[in-house]
């Protein structure tokens, strides 16, 4: 399995051309996107050809993680077929409005939901966030890789990480941050818990928390790099 960072940013891109929240993920016999922020369209038909994605799975609504949905829209109408989305259920879900249409096949999902994308498992868990936010885990040839989404520490995220080969967090805030996301210190926590590789990701554009991470297995995500689950 091979992540790709195309953005990395949150809640807006750097200055110079970075983008917000969105990977590509490619599996023996899948791709699939996770997040679509600013920037993400561009990097992604750098990449691949839209019509080859599986899937694009929103971890939640804001707008650095969905906005480039909007402009994706021009792009599919010039596309044979749907692309399948998938994003949580919630008691009002205006972001169906965009996608409940001839372009999009949408999937309302919520923890504890499972679905399996041209051999890939996805898994859904709960993360802790200012909306419905979901966690996500594909899963396939025996390796994993765990998306926390946006979201602050909660002790049963120790259990849902368990195992995962690679973490891909939201942990790169500085120590103290009191906002809805988890400080670098939490890696630690999450690479005890998985034993696995922890990769923090959602960056701050003027945080780099790199100086403080004296550990080969967790890194902060850099835009473009390909890591391998």
């Amino acid at each position: 399995m091979e992540l790709k960072t195309l953005g990395i940013y949150g809640p807006y891109p750097k200055a110079g051309g970075s983008a917000c929240s969105s990977y590509l993920v490619r599996t023996a016999s899948a791709k699939l996107v996770l997040d679509f922020g600013a920037g993400a369209l561009t990097r992604l038909t750098a990449e691949e050809d839209v019509g080859s994605v599986d899937a694009i799975i929103l971890s939640h609504t804001h707008f650095d993680h969905v906005s480039d949905m909007l402009p994706l829209t021009y792009l599919m109408e010039l596309r044979p077929g749907k692309l399948k989305v998938y994003l949580p259920k919630m008691k009002d879900n205006w972001y169906l409005k965009l996608l409940n249409s001839a372009l999009f096949e949408a999937h309302e999902v919520e923890a504890g939901d499972k679905a399996e994308i041209n051999g890939a498992l996805v898994e859904f868990f709960p993360a802790r966030h200012t909306v419905p936010t979901l966690g996500v885990k594909i899963s396939e040839g025996g390796k994993s890789l765990y998306y926390t989404g946006d979201t602050v520490w909660f002790d049963e995220l120790s259990e849902y990480v368990r195992g995962a080969d690679t973490v891909l967090a939201d942990a790169a805030k500085p120590l103290g941050f009191k906002g809805p996301h988890m400080s670098y210190d939490k890696a630690f926590l999450l690479k005890e818990a998985s034993g696995g590789k922890v990769i923090l990701t959602h960056l701050s554009p003027d945080f780099d928390p790199s100086p403080a991470l004296d550990d080969k297995d967790i890194e902060v995500a850099k835009e473009g790099k390909v890591y391998f689950v």
